[in-house]
């Protein structure tokens, strides 16, 4: 496998992002698809090298870029967990886009691309497809949730509020435990905050351990991410999709994200609905948030590229 490092502007207007790029070894004028991994909250793209390298030993290039505020693409360590309050959805979302067209542009117009979209990603993902849809040979949606509308709109209002008094880099512990610091209480005995991303002791030592991961997103990036989200489970927003996208929902069955599954359902059906012609669901037993680095995570590998084979990518 070769790796080639990118970079290009932000839609932030300051950041430059920071962007991978993972080919076969052994290169072919046509590549099977590009896949494009869109990441989580407070982590970073060098986490998914495994599941890269994995792709492209299967014919595949897989892209992938760290968010304003994630990993390389935040200029200092203070940046990390930032996103800016106006219009940071937007951000994320045209960032993305502008990595497709870089990656795309490589590579014939007949090779079909790909989304994969894991946790903020997949709502990234799922935001996405409503507005640069078109030309996305297929989309998989890892570790994704139906969140309540009602905490949602709790939650942006909350960090607004608290921006507008303290400004929009504030770290705030009350909007934190509405968002990513709820789901340690969803772990019975857990033996640190954040035993709710893996059942693997050593995944959860290296995530705490990683200094580019695990930061409290400001009130600025909470306000980004309430936005997103409610824009990604908005029901009359799914039927911008193109109909012919399928989707494939992948998620452990003790994720609390996914409502250990509820929600996983709970979205597809929302798809099902909005009128998208191939929806597909696995959740996996005993796995958690992070099913790319829990054990077992072949399969789960193995069970995403067999779905991409079985839709012709």
């Amino acid at each position: 496998m070769k790796t080639q490092r990118l970079g290009y502007a932000s839609h932030d207007g300051a950041s430059r992002i920071h962007a991978l790029l993972w080919q076969p070894g052994k290169q072919t004028a046509v590549p099977r698809g590009i896949v494009q991994i869109v990441h989580g909250m407070a982590e970073h793209i060098e986490r998914y090298e495994p599941f890269a390298r994995y792709l492209a030993s299967c014919g595949f290039v897989v892209c992938a870029n760290d968010h304003v505020g994630h990993g390389k693409s935040a200029k200092s360590e203070e940046d990390l967990g930032h996103i800016p309050l106006e219009g940071g959805a937007d951000v994320l979302i045209e960032d993305v886009h502008d990595l497709r067209r870089l990656a795309a542009s490589r590579y014939s117009s007949t090779v079909p691309y790909v989304l994969f979209g894991h946790s903020m990603g997949s709502f990234v993902t799922r935001s996405y497809l409503t507005r640069h849809g078109e030309g996305i040979a297929a989309a998989v949606l890892c570790g994704t949730g139906q969140q309540s509308r009602s905490l949602l709109h709790l939650g942006r209002m909350a960090s607004k509020l608290i921006a507008a008094g303290k400004g929009e880099r504030y770290r705030s512990s009350f909007v934190d435990s509405l968002g990513a610091g709820a789901f340690s209480k969803a772990i019975e005995g857990a033996r640190t905050d954040v035993d709710w991303i893996s059942t693997d002791p050593a995944v959860v030592d290296e995530y705490i351990a990683d200094p580019a991961c695990g930061q409290m997103f400001s009130v600025g990036g909470y306000a980004s991410l309430t936005s997103l989200t409610l824009e990604a489970t908005d029901a009359s927003r799914a039927a911008l999709i193109p109909h012919d996208v399928p989707l494939l929902f992948v998620a452990g069955d003790k994720d609390p994200v996914g409502d250990c599954g509820c929600g996983v359902q709970r979205a597809a059906s929302e798809y099902r609905d909005a009128g998208i012609e191939s929806v597909d669901v696995k959740l996996y037993e005993g796995m958690r948030h992070e099913i790319l680095n829990e054990p077992g995570k072949e399969r789960v590998y193995a069970d995403v590229e067999s779905w991409l084979k079985s839709k012709g990518i």
